[in-house]
């Protein structure tokens, strides 16, 4: 499955919509900026979405706290072939630079090896991660 069927599966409207809602808790930015948002597709194995989205809910999103990745939303598919397999979400990351610096802040983390470690006793949730890096275009609502 490629990026384009994932985007139409969700909706893509309905993925940058959330970017400018007031409740993303973003300041309008001004003139040009390195910020970069990530596009992040998890491809769960059979069975494994729930306990996938409660190790983001009760784990993974504080951790990216920690290490100055901010996230933007998350979301599960309703259409298939996505629903109950696929996972998508969008952090907001400072710069390209700093992305790549808090993602292996991340990996590095104590508290995220124990995380993973535990929640994949029964077998791994996940089958692959897609990862794009974006930036807003020039009529984009500044999120």
């Amino acid at each position: 499955m490629n990026r384009r069927e994932v985007l139409q599966g969700v909706g893509a409207a309905m993925i940058f919509s959330t970017m400018s809602s007031p409740a993303s808790g973003f300041e309008a930015q001004s003139g040009k900026s390195d910020v970069v948002y990530e596009l992040r597709i998890y491809h769960a194995n059979e069975g494994k979405l729930d306990a996938l989205v409660a190790r983001f809910r009760d784990h993974t999103d504080a951790i990216f706290k920690r290490h100055g990745m901010q996230s933007v939303a998350y979301w599960t598919p309703t259409d298939e072939p996505l629903k109950g397999r696929t996972l998508i979400y969008i952090l907001r990351h400072p710069s390209r630079a700093e992305a790549t610096a808090n993602w292996k802040a991340f990996h590095d983390d104590p508290e995220w090896v124990k995380v993973s470690t535990a929640s994949e006793v029964n077998g791994k949730l996940v089958e692959k991660v897609d990862s794009t890096y974006m930036t807003l275009t020039d009529f984009s609502p500044k999120v």
